[in-house]
Parts: structure tokens; sequence; C-alpha cells
């Protein structure tokens, strides 16, 4: 499998991709795909898949990309992967323009004056040395999450197309929008499923497996208060924007993102904004265990009550929503969906390496809908930010682990 057709293939594939600017829109609620871009990718993924020779290619009305290959031996499984067209809205994702180091000299990679990726912070680094690192200019974030993904599984199928000759049970590719907004599985196409098993193809570090994730809730707290000129303010005014800072300090500073790390939640302050008269805060809630997130429920809930003690002229108004939940029960419901993913990371020639989930995927919602759905690394690293990169021989392990899968209990 590691030959340099396929080398070149991926790399060029994924360097393509992530030219496409897909960034999503979280306040395009009515749309979907929330952004053009990303409709513009997905269309032209399921033209190359259907230039492979595959036959069973479709785009819904919502953007969502099926396509189908039959196995070719009797009784077959269905082996299916998943990853999404959108990067994060949080850095620019465009004129993303890809930056090829080949030949990794093991020293820090200077995309700018301030961008610059350091093997001492970022010690994986210098596991590559030698080989090729891709990052973007430093203008960007580069979109491995989830390009890396999309190249993969579709080189995955070029090599299946490529190879007729290669014994394999059925393989499902699905492409997703928005999931970097939390609705990668909103419109998901369920009816359409035929796999057997399902894996997101969107974690990050070589040989990774991931099968746990946190618990997940947003909260929206909208404030309307009283405002009067401040000159004339004196026991009258109710600065909604006051009250929405006070409402965030009443939540531990401990237990925030930069101070959480393993299998600690956190409270995650999104967005403040608005005026004296009304402001809104948004925040998001994340805890491993269902006991905790209760916790966090609560605190919120009293931190919200305290306002409209403090403060009786305000209307106060809390809104908590479920977004999804720890993929662990789901999963562990079917033994098999993991020991395939171990076994076809192992005959790669190194050992999975388990990993819990700081965030979500769409295979967490897929879970909880009666699809256990595990997550598989992709070779990228640093998520969402400029100091984005991924390592071309990972991305490789991980187009191995794709045919691995498929062709699993089939002796060649």
């Amino acid at each position: 499998m590691a030959d340099k057709r396929i080398q070149k293939e991926l790399l060029e594939r994924f360097c393509r991709y992530v030219q496409i600017e897909t960034t999503s829109e979280d306040n395009l609620a009515d749309r979907c795909p929330t952004t053009e871009g990303q409709l513009t990718l997905i269309n032209m993924i399921a033209s190359e898949l259907k230039a492979l020779g595959i036959k069973d290619v479709s785009v819904d009305n919502n953007g969502y990309l099926r396509a189908f290959i039959p196995g070719n031996i009797s009784r077959k499984k269905v082996f299916g992967f998943i990853s999404h067209a959108d990067t994060s809205p949080e850095v620019s994702g465009k004129n993303v323009k890809p930056v090829i180091h080949k030949n990794y000299d093991g020293k820090a990679i200077k995309l700018s004056d301030n961008i610059v990726i350091s093997p001492k912070e970022y010690p994986l680094l210098a596991q590559y040395k030698g080989k090729t690192i891709i990052t973007a200019d430093g203008t960007t974030l580069l979109g491995a999450d989830d390009k890396a993904g999309i190249a993969e599984i579709v080189t995955a199928a070029s090599y299946f197309m490529a190879h007729p000759e290669v014994k394999r049970n059925s393989m499902e590719i699905f492409i997703t929008p928005d999931e970097e907004i939390g609705r990668g599985t909103d419109r998901f196409p369920m009816d359409k499923i035929k796999s057997s098993y399902l894996y997101t193809v969107d974690g990050d570090t070589e040989g990774c497996i991931e099968a746990e994730c946190f618990n997940a809730y947003g909260a929206r707290l909208k404030i309307k208060g009283v405002s009067i000129h401040p000159g004339s303010a004196y026991g009258k005014m109710v600065n909604a924007t006051l009250l929405g800072s006070e409402f965030l300090s009443m939540l531990p500073k401990n237990e925030m993102p930069e101070t959480s790390k393993d299998r600690e939640g956190f409270f995650c302050p999104v967005s403040i904004s608005g005026g004296m008269e009304e402001c809104q805060v948004s925040l998001i809630l994340r805890d491993f265990d269902a006991s905790g997130m209760e916790r966090r429920i609560r605190m919120v809930e009293e931190a919200a009550e305290a306002l409209k003690k403090c403060w009786p002229s305000a209307v106060v108004e809390l809104e908590i929503a479920h977004s999804y939940s720890n993929m662990r029960e789901y999963v562990d419901k079917d033994k098999k969906c993991l020991s395939y993913l171990e076994d076809a990371v192992e005959k790669t020639g190194i050992k999975p390496v388990y990993k819990l989930i700081r965030g979500g995927t769409d295979g967490s919602r897929l879970s909880e809908m009666g699809h256990p759905c595990p997550n598989m690394f992709t070779g990228g690293q640093n998520f969402h930010g400029k100091l984005e990169w991924a390592a071309l021989p990972a991305m490789e392990r991980a187009v191995q682990v794709i045919i691995n899968l498929v062709c699993t209990g089939i002796k060649q």
C-alpha cells in the first residue's frame, strides 16, 4: 500500500481541498450548508468519486454526500466512514496557502514573525524529522480538520477502485456540512445508512482511537436592563452588560478550558454581546460524567437566579440546550466496532492508543442516534488555529487503516 502513487495522490488531494474556503457560520441557522464554499467542495468530491468509477454517489438537498462501493465477496459487511467539509469559524479559512515542508529538518517552522511551530512546544513534530509536514502560511488555519480526513477516505476509495482484485467488504462514505458549529448530524440522511460499522475520520495524533467524549450542553442568558443617561442614572440604571459580566464572574475560574485538562470538564464563555439595555451571554458546558454535567447546569441556573434576586428590575431569561452525549456508553454496546478498528491500526505496524475527545464529533450524535461511531486519527495537529499542521506519514497510515477496515475478515 505504501507506494509513491498513493502518497502523491493523497498529498495533492489534501492541498487542493484546503484551498477551498469552507468556513461554517453559526448565525445562518436556516441554511444547510451555512456557506456556499462547503457545497462547492462537497460537489467537487462527488465528481471525483464518480470519476473513479463509483456509481452510487449522491448529494442531497442539504449538502450531505453519500457514496457506496459494493464489496466483491459474499456475506460482506459494510464499513462506513464520515468526515466533515467545513472548517472552524474561529480562524479564517479564506485563501489558505498550504506549505509543503519536504524532508523536515526537525527545527522550528517559522511561518511569520509571530507564528512559529516549534518541536520544543510541540514535541510530536520531532517524530517526523526527515518526513513531509504540511502547514498553512501563518495567515489562516490549514483545514486538516477535517480535510485530511476527507482526503484519506477518498484516497482509500481510489485505491479500491484501482485494485478490483483486492478482496473487500462494502465501503460507505459520508461527507457532512456544518460539523464545526454543532449541526453536522442535524439533517443527516439516517435512512440511507447501510453500514454495519461507522467511523468518523476526524481525530489528530497518529494511531489514536477515540471512543469517549464530553457530554455537551449550551447555555444562553438573555438580560433586559434599564437604560438611563449615565448623567442621571443613580438608582435607576440597570446596565445589562454589567449584569452579564457579573453572571460570568460567578462561574469558577479554575473550571475553564484554559485551566482544565484530561478528564476535567469546564464552563466556557463563548460570547457576550449587547449594550446597557439588553445583553446576551453564550457559553458551553462540558463534562465527561453525567453527574458532573448536572452540577454544571445547576451552577449556571443558580447564578442566573442570583442575578434576578440582586436586580429585580431586570428581566433575566436562561436557556439551556443539550448538544451531544458521551459516546462511550453507546460504543461499548458493540465491542466489534472498536476491536475491528484496533486490529486495523495494529496491521499497519503500530499499537493503537486510546484518547479522550475533549470535544465532540458527528459520531457523538450518531452514537446517541443508534449508530455507534468511534473516531480515528487523521494525522493533523493544533486544529482551529494558525499553528495547525499535518504529517504526511500519519495521513498515509490513516489511509492504510481505512483500507484494513474495509478488508476486515478477508485473507488476501
